[in-house]
């Protein structure tokens, strides 16, 4: 049995009706779903990460800096909330909250929301490269796309059902996932709901938390553990990936050797 077309116009509809003080005729272009993507892919690499990501549940994404892999995760999101044809219907940003340095910033001043908030820069940074900064404050202001940190998912599902119990997928993207204990990617992962997908991505050799000697840190445990099963996905960026800066490439490989 054929699954119904998402009704995106009336999803957004109901959305515009939560939202005061905009402007009509730019919302009103914007309810089309009709935003266009302004970015390509700048390598096969990175080609191979989006096909992969639509083509499994969960996908693991491992490799050196500047490879574009939350580009390029982002940008297959919101293909597939542009999508008519897609369950996915909103998006949720993740990261854990770990200082680079061991040396602590102190307390960050202002409310919760204002405390993360530079956590996830990094996240709308890229998503104003990809698609209009319009559409970035549409898709956050109606909560199509949200953020939230690891320690708050507990008890959460990701993803729901529409009225006529058609599931309705959330894209989730956790970022720095080598910052993770095993226990708190399991945790992580065990929030999947129908129709939902994952993308996990980080570098292994950046982790900035303390590990017991000889254990791995969640993004390493997770690719080996998960290798070769069905409906996951595995991608790994080397320093030949590198798409940000060439001089970038010879840099990490000092830094490996």
């Amino acid at each position: 049995m054929a699954r119904p077309k998402r009704n995106n116009k009336q999803i957004l509809q109901n959305a515009l009706n939560e939202i005061e003080d905009v402007n009509a005729h730019e919302m009103r272009e914007l309810m089309k779903m009709e935003y266009k993507i302004k970015c390509k892919f700048k390598s096969k690499k990175q080609k191979e990460l989006s096909d992969t990501i639509k083509n499994n549940r969960i996908t693991f994404v491992t490799g050196a800096p500047g490879t574009g892999k939350t580009f390029v995760s982002l940008k297959t999101g919101l293909e597939l909330l542009k999508d008519q044809e897609s369950v996915i219907g909103s998006m949720l940003l993740t990261t854990p909250i770990i200082e680079v340095s061991p040396k602590s910033i102190g307390a960050l001043p202002g409310d919760l929301e204002m405390k993360i908030n530079h956590y996830f820069e990094h996240f709308y940074d890229n998503m104003n490269k990809i698609v209009d900064r319009k559409v970035v404050g549409f898709l956050r202001g109606s909560g199509t796309v949200n953020d939230r940190i690891v320690n708050f998912i507990r008890g959460a599902t990701f993803g729901e059902l529409d009225d006529t119990g058609e599931p309705v997928g959330t894209f989730c993207i956790l970022d720095e996932a080598q910052n993770l204990t095993k226990m708190e990617l399991k945790t992580y992962i065990s929030r999947l709901g129908e129709g939902s997908k994952m993308v996990i991505l980080g570098d292994i050799e950046q982790c900035d938390i303390r590990l017991p000697n000889g254990e791995m840190n969640a993004l390493e445990d997770a690719v080996e553990r998960f290798r070769g099963m069905d409906n996951i996905g595995l991608i790994e960026f080397t320093e030949d990936d590198i798409v940000r800066d060439p001089f970038l490439i010879e840099i990490m490989k000092r830094y490996r050797d």
